[in-house]
């Protein structure tokens, strides 16, 4: 039963069907804010089963993470105390005590998850080639369209939008405008990292594929490369520069040592630079530099900016146990009522995102508390976990980590979407 569960968990970590409760706490300003409302999603649902089989009949793939050292000794009792003061300095307590429900959460998947690595990196061979599959295949029609598709789609969490859907991001290809590929995430952005996390896991197990009888060689390359091409495109049509460029770096990355055995590399990298312009000029023939680092919007870099110094002005006032988790949008009004633009958004960068949330005291704690933030146990940490990858060399983890350091620096949906957050567990648990 508990594999079962699992399975089918892994298998609906992409999709965000789910039933949203909007009480007058998720509203700032008037606005609802769905990163403020609690929302059951149907992965939950069977999260919660998954949970509950094990608490009730624990099986061989479950042991308390606090079996071996009593509740009061244990840094998990550290962790516990800082949670309460966190929630109580916190002005909208009721949205700090969701958040960190949802955490406890991906704790608990995340054990779970590491007590059963064999097992997930399995179920992973199976799961990743369907999840990279259906998301591509579905921004394929999106953009073919102009919109969602809806129908069947919708059961799995798609939202429904065309060309002149208020907010909807849009790109500009040739100078024509069109919608950016969405799948069935809340923006783009977050399916191109989800996309691109899961490309170099299909990388690291393509290996493992082999060993199975039911795969032939040839129909092994046709699967893996079929899959590794939707996945390109799917991950081009979601209009992400940054996973773009991160795209690019893993690619090198991954095939460095083949590259290095290469006698004309000077002319290589100058086909790569010269198609690398002729992208940049397709996509706009006169798109302004500052546009496009800042995203598809005219006003992205400044609206970051002043994102920025909102976060750092929280720090300031809050430096050690932060304004309280998920409650970075609660503050925001204060320190943006000077500004022309007010844009309603989390910090795009995780790294302030959790200091002004959650202060550089439980930063210390987390860090050192655990490994990764997922193992109760003590002999660990975040730190001899790193050095741990390095010393073994393992450079699918380490550009894994560095893709989701490196896009988490530019935007925050390893931190606030649930697709990328289970992802992120993930990957954390398999370390």
């Amino acid at each position: 039963m508990s594999k079962i569960l699992l399975f089918l968990l892994l298998c609906l970590i992409p999709t965000q069907l789910g039933k949203h409760f909007w009480f007058d706490w998720t509203m700032v300003l008037g606005i609802r804010i769905d990163y403020l409302s609690p929302t059951l999603y149907l992965v939950d649902l069977v999260w919660i089963v998954l949970l509950i089989s094990n608490l009730i009949k624990p099986s061989v793939l479950w042991t308390s993470p606090l079996k071996k050292e009593t509740f009061f000794k244990s840094k998990f009792f550290l962790v516990i105390v800082f949670v309460v003061i966190n929630i109580f300095v916190a002005q909208n307590r009721w949205v700090a005590i969701y958040k960190w429900a949802r955490i406890g959460q991906l704790v608990w998947f995340g054990y779970f998850g590491a007590k059963n690595k064999n097992l997930m990196e399995k179920m992973l061979m199976w799961v990743l080639p369907l999840w990279i599959g259906v998301e591509s295949l579905l921004a394929i029609g999106q953009i073919a369209k102009g919109g969602s598709l809806n129908g069947f789609w919708w059961w799995l969490g798609e939202r429904s939008f065309d060309f002149n859907t208020i907010g909807i991001a849009q790109m500009s290809v040739v100078n024509n405008g069109i919608v950016r590929a969405y799948g069935t995430f809340s923006h783009p952005n977050s399916l191109a990292g989800f996309l691109l996390i899961s490309m170099v896991l299909w990388v690291k197990f393509k290996e493992s594929l082999s060993s199975y009888k039911v795969f032939k060689v040839i129909k092994l390359n046709v699967l893996w490369w079929g899959v590794t091409w939707l996945g390109i495109i799917g991950i081009i049509l979601t209009g992400s520069r940054t996973v773009w460029f991160l795209g690019l770096i893993s690619i090198f990355w991954l095939s460095w040592g083949n590259f290095r055995n290469i006698k004309n590399k000077g002319i290589i990298l100058f086909l790569v630079v010269m198609m690398l312009f002729g992208i940049y000029k397709m996509i706009d023939y006169n798109y302004p530099i500052q546009n496009f680092l800042g995203g598809w919007d005219e006003n992205g870099l400044l609206k970051r900016g002043l994102l920025n110094l909102a976060a750092v002005e929280m720090i300031k006032k809050s430096p050690l146990l932060g304004v309280g988790l998920n409650n970075f949008l609660i503050k925001l009004p204060d320190y943006q009522q000077n500004n022309q633009i007010f844009w309603f958004q989390p910090v795009h960068n995780i790294g302030l995102l959790l200091i002004s949330e959650i202060g550089i005291l439980g930063i210390l704690i987390f860090a050192f508390s655990a490994k990764g933030g997922l193992r109760f146990a003590s002999q660990f940490s975040i730190f001899k976990t790193l050095k741990k990858l390095i010393r073994n060399n393992d450079k699918i983890i380490i550009l894994i980590l560095g893709v989701i350091f490196l896009s988490g620096m530019v935007d925050h949906y390893w931190f606030t979407l649930p697709q990328n957050m289970w992802l992120l567990t993930l990957v954390l648990a398999l370390i």
